[in-house]
């Protein structure tokens, strides 16, 4: 650890910074309000994106990020970004204004960019132990993902009042950046780093085929899971196996699956390294497989558990690897591409699904499986070819440097 903290301070600053997710997973708060907001404007495009803009807007924001890291504190940055976080969604539903509801989602998208980068840069800079960095980094995640499963269903009891009182969750953030202020350790610029150790900087840009061929990884990663996980509500009506309700039980099984491999995976990590994206990889593809054979709600509800738990442990992977496969001064810039490239990946998502239906005329989403099958199938089969090339050319730079 490169901040000296006791046993207090560290659980208190980990505390801190695990609660910044209630801004990074803040869209979980505006979706059970979705039909009420469509209800009240008559403007389904903007509504649209008031309920998935803010993601958009975080894959700008977090390259953004990267670079404001190099003139400010991590510290400084996650206040402020909470801060902003705070006013835009605390306040976006106080007046009844599609204008003014944009507005506000755009500056919640901003924040949730910076959060996010900010928050696992930071973890990385703290936690120079690769394993004790894949520990927490996992954690990160699976608090990210049982954040937003609380805020949902919390934010679903506001909504049975009124589309505005699901804005009223966000108020916990208040008491989140007094703990930030009170607990995150403050650390420098990475420019005022970086100009210390001007004698070492190295040149050498034989790195950039790594990082390259992660992003490639992480892109198809979460495209691959998005364009089914995101459409499991319409797989259930279309298989017969239920109502909303049950659509929803199954989304929450996968957000379960993913907690448990996310704490799990410093563990895992530790001893497979590379080699750990291979079976994120085949579990998507096992997942789909099962989702695909599926007679009933229990088959595809152990499905979508295992497919929550690949797409955490992945999720968690990438980054991971992201900090190990650049130099020191690099592993802030690498996380906000990370951020940016996964995100798009999700977003292109029910473009792909609809750009794959119309090209082969079909139908539904069950008759993709066969299609996510083998693209997972070929990404697990390809992740051992590069594993074994990593055995050659060692790709774990920055871990080398220590």
């Amino acid at each position: 650890m490169n901040t000296k903290m006791n046993k207090r301070q560290t659980l208190c600053f980990l505390i801190s910074l695990f609660l910044t997710n209630i801004a990074v997973m803040a869209d979980m708060v505006i979706i059970p309000a979705a039909n009420g907001l469509y209800e009240t404007f008559e403007n389904p495009a903007a509504i649209n994106f008031i309920l998935s803009g803010p993601s958009f807007i975080m894959l700008f924001s977090a390259m953004l990020c990267g670079k404001v890291m190099e003139y400010l504190s991590k510290k400084i940055i996650l206040i402020g970004a909470m801060i902003l976080f705070a006013v835009s969604a605390i306040f976006g539903g106080m007046i009844e204004s599609v204008s003014y509801l944009l507005t506000m989602r755009v500056l919640v998208g901003i924040s949730m960019g910076f959060v996010n980068a900010a928050a696992m840069a930071l973890i990385a800079e703290i936690y120079v132990d690769e394993g004790k960095r894949g520990s927490i980094m996992g954690i990160f995640n699976a608090a990210m993902a049982g954040t937003g499963a609380i805020m949902s269903l919390v934010a679903g009891i506001f909504a049975t009042e009124s589309w505005q009182a699901v804005f009223r969750v966000y108020w916990v953030a208040v008491p989140v950046i007094v703990m930030m202020i009170l607990f995150i350790p403050k650390t420098a610029p990475e420019g005022q780093s970086s100009s210390e150790n001007t004698g070492e900087e190295n040149t050498d840009k034989s790195y950039l085929i790594h990082q390259i061929m992660l992003m490639v990884s992480c892109f198809a990663y979460n495209l691959i899971y998005a364009i089914i996980y995101y459409q499991v509500a319409v797989l259930v009506a279309e298989q017969g196996y239920g109502n909303e309700s049950v659509a929803g039980l199954l989304s929450t099984l996968g957000t379960v699956g993913s907690c448990i491999l996310c704490i799990l995976f410093g563990t895992i990590y530790g001893k497979l390294k590379r080699a750990t994206i291979i079976f994120g990889y085949a579990g998507l593809c096992l997942s789909y497989l099962m989702l695909y054979m599926a007679a009933g709600p229990i088959m595809a509800g152990i499905a979508c558990m295992l497919c929550g738990a690949s797409y955490g442990y992945g999720f968690s992977y990438f980054f991971m690897r992201c900090t190990v496969v650049v130099p020191e001064k690099k592993i802030s810039s690498s996380i906000s591409l990370t951020t940016a490239i996964g995100g798009f990946g999700m977003f292109l998502s029910t473009y792909a699904c609809t750009a794959i239906q119309n090209l082969l005329n079909i139908t539904g989403i069950a008759r993709i499986l066969p299609l996510a099958i083998t693209a997972a199938g070929i990404g697990a089969v390809l992740s051992v070819i590069c594993t074994v090339m990593d055995r050659k050319h060692p790709s774990d730079l920055y871990t080398e440097q220590q």
